[in-house]
């Protein structure tokens, strides 16, 4: 009688099922606000807010599933520290393309470069493909959706109001200010600015109002350079 020999026993991790990729058009947004992000703070904060980035960043990767990088994305929940990697390096990329700069990262299989000053012509792009870490990775990806959406990719600003300086995905082409807020700001400047002389000769006559209620109508007013005689 022939007997049936079991399954020997793995010691391999399931792949698990790839996920559907992000929309294209939801990427660059969303990598702005990645790149914002505190991966400390959120394991500290709401129980799913963690999961949920991590969940967003394997739909962005868009990892096969037999791929090596995916047992370092399971690890970002663990170990947060190696997602502030992830997104800091993310940042420094999307802060060249705000100031349309040179970009470049080094790693062991080769180097990703960027020159945000020639994006939407030939000769801006430099890329390894072969990845040897899940930074290297997120920077090749990320590189490549820039390319790949260079209307969206100029939409990158960084904020014009002086004391903010943020990096913004601007909602028109010609948004120069990440917020009502910064932009209320430089209004306010230029209007002060335009109307000094004008606010400082309604300040005059005020105090020259206030003095002759309290002294009479002849009284002297001394301002920083000379007097001033009423009559």
């Amino acid at each position: 009688m022939s007997t049936m020999r079991k399954p020997e026993a793995s010691n391999r991790t399931p792949a698990e099922a790839r996920l559907d990729p992000m929309d294209k058009g939801r990427i660059l947004p969303w990598l702005l606000g990645f790149s914002t992000t505190d991966a400390m703070a959120l394991t500290k904060g709401r129980p799913g807010d963690l999961p949920n980035l991590i969940y967003e960043m394997r739909q962005w990767l868009d990892l096969e599933p037999d791929e090596p990088l995916n047992e370092d994305v399971r690890d970002l929940e663990k170990n947060p520290a190696r997602l502030q990697t992830v997104i800091d390096k993310v940042a420094e990329l999307l802060e060249a393309v705000a100031d349309r700069k040179r970009f470049q990262a080094e790693y062991a299989a080769g180097s990703v470069v960027l020159d945000a000053a020639k994006l939407g012509t030939e000769g801006g792009r430099a890329l390894s493909y072969r990845d040897a870490r899940l930074v290297d990775a997120a920077l090749r990806v990320a590189i490549d959706d820039i390319y790949e959406d260079v209307e969206s990719a100029l939409r990158i600003q960084r904020c014009r109001e002086p004391e903010c300086s943020k990096v913004f995905y601007a909602e028109r082409k010609n948004q120069m200010y990440c917020s009502h807020r910064c932009a209320n700001r430089v209004a306010s400047r230029a209007y002060r600015g335009t109307h000094a002389k004008e606010r400082a000769e309604r300040e005059r006559a005020r105090y020259e109002r206030k003095m002759r209620a309290r002294t009479g109508p002849r009284i002297k007013i001394k301002t920083r350079s000379k007097q001033h005689f009423l009559r």
